[in-house]
């Protein structure tokens, strides 16, 4: 990805949300449940945390035996823990996932939002239906995703209007309900790996509060009310794995992103995180750095502020092949957006597609299907 790039040689740092204790190196053991970190989802008293530098243990000031006696279905504040925090900081990674939303008004997300707000305060595990810890939503498994018109939730929804059925099969529940996301707080969106080690600069804050940069990180761009981009999604992905398909052949290079076209699937919300990162000069392979502690290397990055040596323990922890040569290449990478569902008052409308609102002709049509209006751009 081009957030932290890859958990390969980052384990220790990366494991602090990941639920498993001890997961430092690749040698951990996915098959022995005695590793899996059953707290950090069943805690209710609120004091449960992981270390941030012992790959997933404990802090030495919880005190477990009360914690252990104290455990009960997960809560919003149990999967946000981890989810509100991804990337590094308080909604960075998703942009429709923060902490604004342990306790959200109605108009902020319908479903978490109060009651009092008018909201619905559902728990997460009313939409991701969990079987014997198989959680759904995970785009990466086999686990499914979320559907919004399963029995009980929107299978009968009424919907005003002409072309409805067309709509409905066309277009995903989210493409309409949430016409902007980080409505509540800052995302990242852009992310320069070029510019860090610069150990003179001052960060400076941008217009939300945010840093510009980081030292250990590069430079950022932040933003608020985003609007997401409109894609075609029929369930699979193109994503970019170390080894199997890591190579690229333009720029950007496309980390990951939704299949799918006109007829193949319906209209989602994506955010698109874009960003600078290294790339082998001489075989096209995104590389991956080797950035925290000791497991992967000699040479963590953010220990010794040299690009060459810790892509040489990348490429020995991984099996890449770097020439040790490498250039910073554009990559995108796409994140689909399925929270901040707004109440139908702040909905798109007919004219925030239609008429010039979205780019039709790259999702595929020729013609404006409300007006009829001839889309191509060479005319």
């Amino acid at each position: 990805n081009n957030f932290c790039i890859a958990i390969p040689s980052n384990e220790g740092r990366c494991t602090q949300c990941h639920p498993g204790y001890g997961y430092k190196d690749k040698n951990f053991d996915f098959a022995d449940a005695s590793q899996l970190d059953c707290l950090i989802c069943h805690d209710t008293t609120g004091t449960y945390k992981k270390d941030p530098k012992t790959a997933g243990m404990p802090s030495p000031t919880v005190d477990l035996t009360m914690v252990a006696a104290n455990v009960g279905d997960p809560s919003r504040a149990n999967c946000g823990a981890c989810h509100f925090f991804a990337g590094g900081g308080d909604n960075v990674k998703r942009g429709d996932l923060g902490s604004a939303l342990l306790t959200p008004a109605m108009d902020a997300d319908v479903h978490m939002g109060s009651v009092a707000t008018g909201g619905k305060d559902m728990s997460c595990q009313e939409c991701h239906v969990t079987t014997q810890h198989q959680i759904p939503g995970n785009q990466l498994q086999d686990r499914g995703d979320v559907s919004c018109d399963t029995a009980g939730c929107h299978s009968n929804f009424q919907m005003t209007g002409s072309h409805t059925s067309a709509h409905i099969a066309a277009i995903a529940c989210q493409a309409c309900h949430i016409k902007e996301f980080s409505r509540q707080m800052p995302t990242k969106t852009y992310w320069d790996w070029s510019t860090a080690g610069d150990k003179e600069r001052t960060p400076v804050l941008d217009a939300n509060g945010m840093p510009d940069y980081n030292v250990m990180k590069g430079d950022f761009v932040w933003e608020k009310n985003v609007t997401p981009e409109l894609r075609w999604y029929n369930g699979k992905w193109n994503r970019m794995f170390i080894g199997e398909n890591d190579k690229y052949t333009s720029t950007p290079v496309q980390l990951a992103q939704p299949l799918g076209a006109k007829g193949d699937g319906k209209l989602f919300p994506f955010k698109a995180m874009k960003g600078i990162q290294a790339a082998d000069a001489n075989n096209q392979t995104v590389l991956i750095p080797h950035l925290f502690g000791s497991a992967g290397g000699p040479n963590p990055y953010w220990a010794k502020y040299d690009w060459n040596l810790a892509f040489e323990d990348g490429a020995a922890y991984t099996g890449q092949v770097y020439t040790g040569q490498f250039d910073w290449v554009e990559t995108i990478m796409y994140l689909p957006i399925n929270h901040e569902v707004s109440p139908k008052s702040a909905a798109r409308t007919c004219s925030d597609c239609h008429n010039g609102g979205i780019d039709l002709w790259s999702l595929g049509y020729t013609h404006d299907p409300m007006t009829g209006a001839d889309l191509d751009p060479n005319k």
